[in-house]
């Protein structure tokens, strides 16, 4: 993994240099060294002068930086909390607290990791690396959820030093390694002190091993590194990460640097690599570097440094005209690219776009993900443990119709410095949360079903779905997959306002969950006369026949009984005093008889209504007879009233 910290390269080089001007002369070895990116060298002289010096906070940046670009991240935990422990009033970069949190994370030191997160939020507010966390603190969770859905194996072919980037090329695994054999006599590599990377292949297994591998190609060989490789596929054409070499000449940048550059070559007539031809992506000043094709191959997908990027390295994308020319790279947006290292992509065979991250929420160093480029939506996914480890992991490669692939790691437990690893996926991840929250509304006594409920979720008052139940009571809502709680409301004329605390899980099966509501009827004894406002039931002098006026007010009766089916309700007619007792209890007998009929004619089951004349038992007032009372005093108790006998 040492070789991917060149992407990015300058940002480092600029951003230290400035901290560490005003050491002293007896730091001047180690800084050299730093400068060349000679790490392996620049920690060693740091350590050494530490034993005669009092570090500094520069002094354990360079020594922090020096493993963390090396990858080794334990190590460099441990230097970076002791410039945070001793930075007084010395302003730290936002970027060191996020090397400092993504070395804590190798050490699966989550809550240290967290703290250094919120220091970064506080330190600058765009970054987006913090603002993810702030919005997802519970990311864990997330992978959590996609873990377990891989089984990986070590690549039995593997050697003691770097075995990285594995492409398909026909019936061949094709990769990076810088293993001894085959490699060019003498050259070394001053960074790792091991021999400069070269394309390696051997032929896939049926279980997914391969055959004993070779160098794949001399022609396509140089003097310093190649690596990640794509081929079109009718295995014609390579497109490949190189050092910056044009006919055995080594180019340099105005800075020194020997950038990384993606060259192209295809085979000839006599079945043999032409000599490779680079792709003019970016001038030399920047790098541009490990190619993936299209599904369609019509476009080429990389990482860069270029200016106009939104971090150390970000993954662009570029149309093959038909003549073999490029046209304009494209960035591929901030939902994608972070402010740290986003790198390594490859484009499966149904537009997945695989890729490498440590700007994204993740295990810790670079971590593996996925987000379909054919999507209305580019939502990145963390592929999970235990594709993913406290490591760093990379080049991740699948064929998406057999579920079988190949990733890089430099996890512990490998045999070299970075290992090829097999990956099975048994099931697939939750790409999008394509389960759904299914919900019943029946009436809490009778469990009739409930239909045309409407039914509203919120997340913090503000309404995410709204829907109504269907003939069959049920509702369906897709979830968003937050792990979080949600109010739900349930509405239905006649029935109390439902409102309840749901949590919209990330399991992967429907759930179903039952709301029962109460029906919003009166308690027995209530008039529905003073609940419904009624005006008053007028019927002819001295008769039981309904005048046209109040068949207004009954229907409001009619309408309400029929919305709330288990009610049932006695119908009293009271007259005033005036008259004898004999006839008023007659009369009014006739006209709650004739108010009923007229209830039960509308639709209303005979059954739910009664009907009862009081006369004048019971007056509201003192107008009983013999007491002489006004029209109004009177007209109090000339009434009728709708009393709920059962609900």
């Amino acid at each position: 993994m040492k070789y991917i910290v060149k992407i990015g390269i300058l940002v480092f080089s600029i951003l230290t240099t400035n901290i560490v001007a005003q050491e002293s002369k007896e730091f001047k070895k180690a800084d050299e060294a730093f400068k060349k990116f000679a790490y392996v060298d620049a920690a060693k002289a740091y350590e050494n002068s530490l034993k005669t010096a009092k570090g500094s906070v520069a002094v354990f940046q360079k020594l922090g930086d020096s493993y963390f670009y090396n990858s080794e991240l334990g190590k460099a935990a441990k230097w970076y909390k002791k410039m945070i422990a001793i930075r007084g009033t010395t302003i730290i970069p936002a970027e060191y607290y996020f090397r400092a949190a993504q070395s804590y994370k190798y050490l699966q030191k989550y809550e240290e990791a967290a703290k250094l997160m919120d220091t970064i939020r506080q330190l600058s507010t765009k970054d987006s690396r913090a603002k993810r966390f702030i919005e997802n603190p519970n990311y864990l969770e997330d992978i959590l959820l996609q873990s377990g859905r891989y089984n990986i194996t070590n690549l039995k072919e593997n050697s003691r030093n770097t075995d990285f980037a594995p492409s398909f090329y026909r019936n061949e695994l094709v990769f990076s390694s810088s293993r001894k054999e085959g490699a060019n006599i003498g050259n070394r590599d001053d960074w790792t002190k091991n021999p400069y990377l070269q394309l390696y292949s051997g032929k896939i297994i049926d279980n997914g091993a391969i055959s004993h591998p070779l160098v794949f190609s001399k022609k396509l060989r140089s003097r310093l590194h190649e690596s990640t490789s794509t081929f079109t596929k009718d295995g014609k054409r390579i497109y490949f990460t190189r050092n910056n070499i044009i006919k055995s000449e080594i180019s340099e940048d105005s800075l020194d640097i020997v950038r990384l550059r993606i060259f192209t070559s295809s085979i000839n007539d006599n079945l043999k690599w032409e000599s490779p031809k680079i792709l003019e992506l970016c001038n030399e000043n920047f790098s541009a570097a490990h190619p993936a094709l299209s599904a369609d191959e019509k476009k080429l997908y990389f990482a860069s440094d270029m200016p106009g990027g939104y971090g150390m390295s970000d993954i662009y994308e570029v149309t093959i005209n038909k003549n073999g020319t490029l046209g304009v790279p494209k960035n591929l947006g901030p939902t994608i690219n972070t402010e740290g290292r986003d790198s390594f992509p490859f484009i499966s065979s149904d537009g997945t776009l695989y890729f490498a991250s440590d700007g994204h929420l993740g295990l810790g160093g670079l971590d593996l993900f996925r987000v379909d480029l054919t999507a209305d939506t580019t939502k990145v996914y963390n592929l999970g443990a235990p594709i993913n480890s406290p490591a760093d992991d990379i080049t991740f490669i699948i064929n998406e119709s057999t579920n079988k692939g190949y990733f890089a790691s430099n996890r512990k437990g490998g045999k070299g410095d970075d290992d090829i690893y097999k990956a099975v996926r048994i099931k697939p991840l939750v790409i999008e949360c394509k389960d759904t929250f299914k919900g019943i509304v029946v009436d809490d006594k009778s469990g009739a079903l409930i239909t045309n409920a409407a039914v509203k979720i919120y997340d913090d008052n503000i309404v995410l779905h709204e829907t109504l139940t269907d003939e069959d009571g049920q509702f369906t809502i897709a979830s968003d997959c937050n792990y979080k709680d949600y109010k739900i409301i349930v509405d239905k004329s006649s029935y109390e306002t439902h409102e309840s605390t749901i949590q919209i899980s990330k399991e992967e099966q429907d759930q179903l969950k039952m709301i029962r509501l109460k029906k919003n009827t009166p308690e027995k004894g209530v008039d529905l006369a003073k609940l419904l406002a009624l005006k008053p039931i007028y019927f002819e002098t001295n008769k039981a026949v309904i005048k046209n006026v109040s068949s207004i007010e009954l229907e409001k009766v009619v309408s309400y009984m029929k919305t709330n089916p288990t009610i049932s309700i006695e119908i009293g007619s009271h007259t005033d005093s005036r008259g004898s007792d004999a006839y008023n209890e007659k009369l009014s007998g006739k006209r709650a008889l004739a108010t009923a009929n007229y209830i039960i004619k509308k639709g209303i089951e005979a059954s739910r209504v009664k009907s009862k004349g009081y006369g004048e038992t019971r007056l509201k007032n003192r107008c009983k007879n013999g007491v002489k009372c006004s029209k109004d005093e009177h007209q109090q108790n000339r009434r009728s009233e709708f009393i709920v006998i059962a609900n």
